[in-house]
């Protein structure tokens, strides 16, 4: 999370677990968050007595079809506090990244995550060496 946008990075079911609705294509695999930031969007409002949209740009997706690109992205979320100049991201409180390396209990898929660079000093290490030379190409 920055103060001007955010990125996350999901694993959604394989097409015969959806619902029957997403899956036949009744409905838009994005519905849901949509649904999601639509409710947050009036509650933000209605808190704060103002109306109108809260976010400027329509949600943007990326599919991730591979483990290389998977990496990538990793790392571009987690060093993205650095790359806007919202703090060090060893450091940043709403990034991910300690509770990638910590043995906190969390709702992040750490195991896996973390398989994915073999262990937390690789992780740790790749992520250093990488955070400033890793570009995730814009669409």
């Amino acid at each position: 999370l920055l103060p001007n946008h955010f990125h996350i990075i999901l694993k959604l079911k394989d097409e015969k677990e959806l619902p029957k609705e997403i899956a036949s294509g009744k409905k838009r695999i994005s519905q849901p968050f949509s649904n999601f930031f639509n409710a947050y969007a009036k509650a933000f409002n209605k808190k704060y007595q103002r109306s109108g949209s809260l976010f400027q740009e329509h949600l943007k997706r990326k599919k991730i079809e591979s483990n290389d690109y998977l990496q990538k992205s990793i790392i571009y979320v987690n060093t993205n506090s650095d790359h806007h100049g919202f703090g060090h991201y060893q450091h940043y409180p709403y990034s991910s990244y300690q509770s990638l390396i910590s043995n906190d209990e969390t709702f992040i898929e750490k195991l896996f995550t973390i398989s994915l660079f073999e262990n937390v000093p690789n992780f740790k290490s790749v992520i250093n060496m990488k955070r400033n030379s890793i570009l995730i190409e814009e669409d």
